[in-house]
């Protein structure tokens, strides 16, 4: 009798994997005794998620350079694309990988589900999207003391804050400029009364604009308990949705440990630090755009992701020569790229329909005999 079960998917990462994670980092371990991880101490969760953002980027290639047109959330295909591949990725993947990597260090650690409400313009009104980002919460509890911390651990929001910051009204941090606050918010259409409940809160992460002088919301979340299959839900609309910002743009987003972070857009990318804009460079070929990838993310596409890129950068005319790069000492905050928010802004019928086009040949690429259980190989 033969034995055709499927071998179950791994739950947590092994001892070698999370050696293997901090080596991609570039973790300080030498310190330590030989084979001896690092203790989850706040020390290390802040060294944690500063190496993560400034090493792992934030990108959507696998949408735009691979069969599947998706990413792979099993834990052997996030390993293997963060650590082998020396890739990047979004939420999904990057903040499971972070979660676990949390878990096998020993952190008491549970992760959430939150709602992006990160405006086009500072003035622009407050819009909530759907439960489309997973961020991870970490608690220090000293029995000892009755000392009870919480702090907001996420390594996958673009730009993310290079340090945890604390559950805690008014708690702030800084990083090369950048400022970020925890506040706590309403969502603007709950009507609890409706039912007899209070009203509910929600923790919010803020971002400081200094050329505008205001703060501006990111993404609000609870501390309500999910699971993977409702991340593999979410990831899935992520992938595949017509209106999923992540499904019409050519990403790829890296910080600093100075504090600048590099924002590649379609045709062009952007050096940022907190006060604007440093320096634009256009694309005006697909080859600049490469060059741009592997200079300033270690990124080299495959022949492999080469054969399924869907969206060329094909020049209208000869170049004659390069792309000039645009230099700027500082540009106001308010004038956040258009294709950095994941705000849900209106869509015009002709566009959705494109999108809707878009998605049904993505859909074409997917073997429809796998379960859909987000876990579709890139």
């Amino acid at each position: 009798m033969t034995n055709d079960a499927t071998p179950s998917p791994q739950e947590h990462f092994t001892r070698a994997q999370i050696f293997g994670i901090l080596d991609r980092i570039n973790f300080p371990l030498s310190h330590l005794p030989p084979n001896t991880l690092p203790a989850p101490t706040l020390a290390t969760l802040q060294e944690l998620q500063t190496r993560l953002v400034t090493t792992v980027p934030f990108e959507t290639l696998s949408l735009r350079t691979t069969a599947s047109r998706g990413v792979d959330l099993s834990l052997e295909g996030i390993y293997d694309r963060v650590v082998v591949q020396k890739r990047g990725g979004w939420c999904f993947s990057l903040n499971r990988l972070g979660f676990e990597l949390l878990v096998g260090l020993g952190f008491r650690t549970q992760f959430t589900i939150g709602r992006v409400c990160k405006p086009f313009k500072p003035t622009d009104p407050l819009r909530y999207s759907a439960k489309t980002h997973r961020v991870s919460i970490v608690r220090f509890l000293d029995e000892a003391t009755g000392s009870d911390t919480k702090y907001l651990f996420d390594i996958g929001f673009g730009n993310s804050a290079p340090l945890p910051l604390q559950l805690k009204e008014g708690a702030t941090i800084e990083f090369g400029g950048h400022i970020r606050r925890m506040s706590t918010r309403t969502h603007i259409q709950a009507q609890p009364e409706i039912l007899g409940n209070s009203p509910f809160e929600m923790w919010c992460i803020e971002e400081y604009l200094p050329a505008d002088g205001v703060w501006i919301p990111w993404y609000a979340f609870s501390e309500q308990q999910f699971y993977e299959n409702d991340c593999e839900v979410a990831n899935f609309y992520t992938c595949y949705s017509p209106t999923s910002h992540f499904l019409k743009v050519f990403w790829c987003i890296r910080f600093t440990p100075v504090g600048e972070y590099y924002l590649l857009v379609d045709k062009k990318l952007m050096i940022k630090n907190a006060n604007g804009l440093v320096k634009q460079i256009d694309f005006l070929t697909e080859q600049d755009r490469l060059d741009a990838l592997k200079e300033y993310f270690d990124i080299v596409l495959t022949d492999e992701e080469l054969k399924y890129h869907d969206s060329w950068i094909i020049p209208a005319e000869p170049v004659a020569e390069a792309a000039p790069s645009v230099d700027a000492s500082v540009e106001s905050s308010s004038s956040i790229d258009a294709t950095f928010d994941l705000s849900t802004s209106p869509e015009t019928s002709a566009s959705i329909e494109a999108s809707l086009e878009q998605t049904r040949n993505k859909i074409k690429h997917m073997d429809l005999n796998r379960n859909i259980n987000g876990k579709i190989k890139a």
